[in-house]
């Protein structure tokens, strides 16, 4: 065996020297006994394996924990697996190879996406020299981004179909998922930072809800126009600002307004010309330069690092944003400790 691994959440490891990055996985076996428990507990799944000893491979990455994470994976099997009840949604891409479902007998070719959502029963996937990539979002985070009204449950998500709805929706949510992991890779020091997390969990499933059709209801009702105030857009306003330093979605903004997801977007619209994501991104990039401006040139902290505590993870977004707003460059205010 070959194997060489830097733990993630939910995956133990005995190799103390491996504890310093707990977000990052590289795993590599031929014992397909080892492979399973592995499995098992990246994937909080049951799983069996059925492949030759002799010519068995298996080789997973993955960056990221929690709300979501980015994985590759290179296997050849025959597989059976029960995924438990907190199992992320996964969405797998084919980069080499064939995966058949056998109990629908779907396959999936070279650049074909396919869902798998846990459904409670076992599920037959036969992996042929194998190479994929593969997103995993909490259900949790797909369930709350599709919701409209905070306060009303609503019907319970589903998905109608394991392949995307047309080929505009594959290119859509590939731009997203390099976005993400372009975005992962050049900050990985902050992959764990609720601000970076958080928002990148709710696109991920935003995207995933306008790839895979499902039953999210997307008609627009009466209130949602109705309750779109000035008075709503006021109490949203005040708790973005009050609450900019944490992760918080369109849906906190939209309970804390009283009113629907649809409706604090139509407020954000109609009177302010803007969205609650770019306005919220607008006051921390206010907090930005206010902390730029404070800690002036005797700081510790790196320009990249105090864009990234507010929400940065691109720093030429940032210093684009900053430019825009401020007239110049963000080092500037950092070093002269003024406006």
């Amino acid at each position: 065996m070959n194997a060489r691994r830097t733990p993630a959440a939910g995956v133990p490891s005995t190799d103390d020297t491996a504890r310093e990055d707990r977000y990052r996985i590289d795993f590599a076996t031929t014992d397909p006994e080892r492979a399973r428990a592995y499995l098992n507990t990246a994937f909080d799944s049951a799983m069996t394996i059925r492949a030759h000893p002799d010519t068995y491979r298996f080789r997973h990455t993955r960056l990221g924990a929690r709300p979501f994470h980015l994985d590759s994976l290179d296997h050849q099997a025959v597989i059976e697996y029960r995924c438990g009840p907190e199992a992320p949604i996964m969405v797998t891409r084919v980069h080499r190879g064939l995966r058949t479902d056998l109990d629908r007998d779907i396959r999936y070719g070279t650049g074909d996406l396919g869902l798998h959502v846990h459904t409670g029963r076992t599920q037959r996937v036969r992996q042929e020299a194998l190479q994929g990539s593969l997103v995993g979002i909490a259900p949790q985070v797909v369930a709350e981004v599709a919701r409209n009204d905070p306060e009303r449950s609503g019907t319970p998500l589903s998905f109608t179909a394991v392949r995307p709805g047309r080929p505009a929706d594959v290119h859509r949510w590939l731009r997203v998922v390099d976005y993400v992991a372009d975005s992962m890779h050049s900050a990985p020091e902050f992959i764990t930072h609720p601000l970076l997390v958080g928002p990148f969990a709710r696109l991920l499933a935003a995207a995933l809800l306008t790839t895979f059709p499902n039953t999210c209801t997307t008609e627009p009702r009466h209130y949602d126009r109705t309750d779109a105030t000035t008075a709503a857009l006021s109490r949203a306003v005040g708790f973005m600002e009050a609450n900019a330093d944490l992760d918080i979605g369109v849906v906190d903004v939209a309970r804390a307004a009283r009113v629907t997801v649809r409706a604090v977007q139509r407020a954000f619209r109609r009177h302010l010309g803007t969205t609650p994501t770019a306005y919220l991104r607008r006051v921390r990039l206010a907090r930005c330069h206010q902390h730029l401006t404070d800690a002036g040139p005797f700081s510790d902290a790196t320009v990249d690092e105090v864009a990234a505590r507010w929400g940065y993870a691109d720093p030429a977004r940032f210093r684009a944003d900053y430019h825009h707003a401020y007239g110049h460059a963000p080092c500037r205010t950092s070093v002269t400790g003024d406006g």
